[in-house]
């Protein structure tokens, strides 16, 4: 069970009440009110949820990498970090979007997904270099720039360091799967 107390909309401050109509304009809450995922930690503070909200907008829907790019890079993030909602949330879209079911499987089991497409491992790779290395190798770095342009270098890059903020927050609060989607990283207390 998540460790956040659970709200109403109605206990919510204006300013909190102001964001979470916000996030109802794209995304419903909900049965019992509270939004899942990252959302319900990051609205105990209105204006940290609203800069952060924003972002998460901009770099799921607005950069230049591929679509299936982005879902890996973040589904990345969240093996790394053992976000269950992260990877229960994202490990799909990134299959809808093109990258290889069997690929997906490897990153699971913690695993350098040999067989991905050149674009795709060199996406792990990247990842993986800064999640786990904290540094981007020069041979690596400028592969990914030859790949994707100094542009793309920093979108990934925000990618991830987003996804390992939305990781932590989900990790901090213990925040569960939603209904249906299985629990990849189960908890021992």
């Amino acid at each position: 069970m998540s460790r956040q107390t659970k709200y109403t909309p109605d206990q919510l401050t204006p300013e909190q009440r102001e964001q979470y109509d916000v996030f109802l304009k794209t995304r419903k809450a909900r049965a019992d009110g509270m939004m899942g995922g990252p959302f319900d930690p990051w609205i105990l503070n209105a204006e940290l949820f609203h800069r952060l909200y924003a972002l998460a907008g901009m770099l799921w829907n607005r950069t230049s990498l591929d679509r299936g790019l982005v879902e890996l890079a973040i589904s990345i993030t969240g093996r790394v970090w053992e976000a269950n909602v992260e990877w229960a949330a994202h490990a799909p879209r990134a299959v809808e979007y093109g990258i290889p079911q069997d690929v997906m499987d490897t990153i699971l089991k913690g695993e350098r997904p040999v067989q991905a497409s050149p674009e795709q491992l060199l996406m792990y790779d990247v990842c993986m270099a800064l999640l786990v290395g904290h540094l981007l190798p020069k041979p690596l770095y400028d592969r990914a720039v030859a790949t994707w342009g100094e542009r793309g270098v920093v979108e990934i890059t925000a990618v991830i360091g987003f996804y390992a903020l939305t990781s932590m927050s989900l990790n901090a609060f213990e925040v569960e799967v939603g209904p249906g989607q299985v629990t990849p990283f189960p908890r021992q207390d």
